[in-house]
C-alpha cells in the first residue's frame, strides 16, 4: 500500500504530473534522492493500493507509465488512476488542459514540457504556487484585484490560453512561464544543458505581453527580470559568451531583460530562488551589506554595489549574469581592488568570468537569509 499524504513525495509527483502532463525521468533527482524517486516510480507503474490519509479512501490501480527512451524517457499518468486526481481537485484541469490525456511525443512538443516541468518543481519547492486549482486567476483588464503577496507560477501554456488576442505573440517563444506576486514578476526560462536559442523579436513581443499582465495584476509596470534555469555552470558561461559575440543586440538574451538570474537545476538553486522570492530582497540585501555612505546607489562609473575601505564590492547572491558581465567590463581597464560576495556554489562561475583579480567572499544561503530576517 502507498499512502497519499499531504507533503509526501507521492503526492508531489502526482500533483506535478497533473500540472505538467509528464516529467523527465532524468530529472527526478529534483524531488530528492534520485534512487528513492526511481524506486517509487517503479512501484507506481505496477498495480498498487493507494490510501488517502485525509479521508481514508482507497484506490487500487496502475497509476504511472513510462514513455520514451534515454534522455527522452518520461513519467506519465495512466487513465486508470484518474480517480486519485479527484482527491485534490485536479482531474477537471488535467483533462481540459491535456486534451483528454493526449500528449504528443515528438521532440518539438516534449522538450517544452520537460523544460516547464523542471522549472515547475524548482519553483514549488522554493515556495511558489504552481497548481492552477489553488493559485489565483489572472486578470486581463484593469480594475480587478491585485495578486496576493505570495508568488504563483503561470506556465506558457496557461498564458497562451488566457486571452485570444495575445496568444499568437507567445506561441513560439522559449519562455516556460511567468512568476507573479503583488510585488511584480519574473519571466522563467529553462535552458537545461544547452544555450538558449534566443528569438529576439518574438521574445520581445512576449515581454510586452507579460509586462501588460504584470501591470494589470501587480504593482509593477513591466517585467524587467528573468530566471534562467540551467543544469551546469557551463550553460551560464556559454550564455554570457552570447552576450559578447552576438553582432545583433536584439538577438542577445540581455537585450530584453535587464536582470537575468542564472539558477542551477539542483538543491542549491532552490535556496537561491528563496532569496529572489523575498519582497524587496535586493534593497534588504544591500542594507544588510553596506552603510548608507558606502552604497553606489547606481551612481558609479561602472556596475558595482558599494565601496568598503576602498574596495569595490559586487553582490552576486542573485546569480545575475547580465550584471556580472557588466561588472567584468567595468573593471577590465581599471586598476581597482574588487570583491565579489556570493554563495559557495557560485565561486567557480565567478572565477571563470572574472579570473583571479577579484577577492571572493562566500556566505551560506542560510546565513544570508537570516541576515535578511527571513529564517
Amino acid at each position: 500500500m502507498i499512502f497519499f499524504r499531504l507533503r509526501s513525495q507521492t503526492r508531489r509527483l502526482i500533483e506535478m504530473l497533473a500540472v505538467t502532463g509528464e516529467f523527465p525521468v532524468s530529472s527526478l533527482y529534483l524531488f530528492g534522492s534520485q534512487r528513492t524517486m526511481r524506486e517509487l516510480v517503479s512501484r507506481m507503474t505496477e498495480t498498487q493500493q493507494y490510501r488517502n490519509t485525509e479521508t481514508g479512501e482507497t484506490v487500487t490501480c496502475r497509476l504511472l507509465t513510462l514513455s520514451g527512451k534515454g534522455q527522452n524517457k518520461a513519467v506519465r499518468l495512466l487513465k486508470s488512476g484518474f480517480q486519485i486526481l479527484d482527491w485534490f481537485g485536479a482531474r477537471e484541469y488535467y483533462e481540459a488542459i491535456w486534451r483528454e490525456h493526449n500528449l504528443p511525443s515528438d521532440v518539438s512538443h516534449r522538450e517544452p514540457r520537460f523544460r516547464c516541468a523542471e522549472a515547475s518543481v524548482m519553483l514549488i519547492l522554493a515556495g511558489v504556487e504552481i497548481r492552477p486549482w489553488w493559485k489565483p486567476p489572472l486578470q486581463t483588464s484593469l480594475g480587478g484585484p491585485l495578486l496576493p503577496e505570495w508568488a504563483s507560477f503561470y506556465s506558457s501554456r496557461e498564458l497562451k490560453n488566457l486571452w485570444d488576442g495575445e496568444a499568437k505573440k507567445i506561441q513560439y517563444v522559449r519562455m516556460s512561464g511567468l512568476v507573479l506576486s503583488r510585488y511584480g514578476g519574473m519571466a522563467v526560462y529553462n535552458t537545461r544543458d544547452a544555450v538558449m536559442k534566443w528569438s529576439g523579436e518574438g521574445e520581445y513581443k512576449a515581454y510586452l505581453s507579460m509586462s501588460t499582465l504584470a501591470h494589470i495584476n501587480t504593482r509593477a509596470d513591466s517585467v524587467e527580470s528573468a530566471i534562467l534555469f540551467g543544469r551546469s555552470e557551463e550553460v551560464a558561461l556559454r550564455t554570457i559568451e552570447t552576450f559578447r559575440k552576438s553582432r545583433r543586440y536584439d538577438l542577445r538574451f540581455n537585450s530584453t531583460y535587464r536582470y537575468i538570474y542564472f539558477v542551477p537545476l539542483c538543491e542549491n538553486g532552490i535556496a537561491q530562488l528563496r532569496l529572489l522570492l523575498l519582497p524587496d530582497w535586493n534593497e534588504r540585501l544591500l542594507q544588510a551589506m553596506f552603510a548608507p555612505s558606502q552604497r553606489s546607489n547606481n551612481m558609479g562609473s561602472f556596475e558595482y554595489d558599494g565601496i568598503v575601505d576602498g574596495v569595490y564590492v559586487f553582490e552576486f547572491f542573485d546569480g545575475d549574469i547580465a550584471r556580472l558581465e557588466h561588472f567584468r567590463q567595468g573593471i577590465e581597464d581599471r586598476d581597482v581592488q574588487c570583491r565579489v560576495c556570493c554563495f559557495p556554489f557560485q565561486v567557480s562561475l565567478v572565477k571563470s568570468v572574472l579570473g583571479d583579480r577579484v577577492e571572493i567572499d562566500t556566505y551560506e544561503p542560510k546565513t544570508v537569509m537570516e541576515a535578511l530576517g527571513a529564517e
